[in-house]
């Protein structure tokens, strides 16, 4: 029986495995009932395929992806390049949250390299809080849920905001042993690799994953490590609860 529910909300399909799969994996271990869903379907990510086209094959990859930790995926229905904060937005991510009753949340940073990211973490922080208002209308047939998550955001892509600067991450946890649980799962996102090779000029995108963990891990003195910042204002939980279920692989910066 699992221990409780933890949901990882990324933008794009293979956000949470770039940034966070390795803690997921380290709180699978330990019991925990595991969800992953994105905001956008990455109708965007394909040089050649159209955006319907693309859409089925990420999806379907993230779904794999979840499947390997033996979690859950979902989709909140939005568009790759127009995800805005909008009532709209704000009832499809209150429906998540509200169907799935996390008791952690992980999404994107407030800032980051891209504005679609950037609003996803805007909108899950605001579904984080108003889920659990009884008269919110989300728009689907859902209760409001009876507490408030901890809410933590991932570090950056490439470990820096928009003007090259770190981000305040509150704690690094070592994911030495799950690097290879990581790895996996964005593995199953095989369509990036040619996207990122178009857009970014990426071509190893695994290995970029594995330069990323390494670059946080020399912070803390470990091989691989994952940064979050938690959400600690009025309503959500202060304590740094990702310390307390990993114990000595959660470094809290001090």
């Amino acid at each position: 029986m699992s221990k409780d529910r933890i949901l990882a909300f990324g933008c794009h399909p293979d956000d949470i495995e770039f940034m966070a799969a390795g803690t997921l994996a380290l709180l699978a271990r330990e019991g925990f009932e595991i969800h992953l869903a994105c905001m956008a379907g990455g109708e965007g990510g394909s040089p050649t395929e159209a955006p319907q086209v693309i859409r089925a094959r990420r999806l379907k990859e993230a779904e794999a992806s979840a499947k390997l930790l033996g979690g859950h995926f979902h989709y909140a229905g939005g568009y790759d390049l127009e995800v805005e904060y909008s009532s709209l937005y704000r009832q499809r991510t209150t429906r998540i949250v509200r169907e799935v009753d996390p008791w952690i949340i992980l999404t994107n940073p407030p800032m980051d390299y891209m504005a679609d990211h950037e609003e996803t973490s805007k909108l899950v922080r605001t579904a984080a809080y108003i889920a659990s208002v009884p008269n919110y209308d989300c728009g689907y047939p859902t209760q409001a849920t009876g507490r408030f998550p901890y809410l933590y955001y991932w570090n950056a892509i490439t470990l820096k905001d928009i003007f090259g600067r770190p981000l305040p991450v509150s704690c690094r946890v070592d994911i030495t042993s799950a690097i290879e649980d990581k790895a996996a799962m964005l593995a199953q996102h095989a369509s990036q690799r040619d996207w990122l090779k178009h857009h970014n000029g990426y071509d190893q995108y695994l290995e970029m994953m594995r330069g990323w963990s390494r670059e946080e891990g020399s912070v803390i003195g470990v091989p691989y490590a994952e940064g979050f910042i938690q959400h600690i204002s009025q309503g959500h939980p202060q304590d740094n609860i990702l310390k307390t279920l990993l114990g000595d692989r959660c470094h809290p910066v001090v």
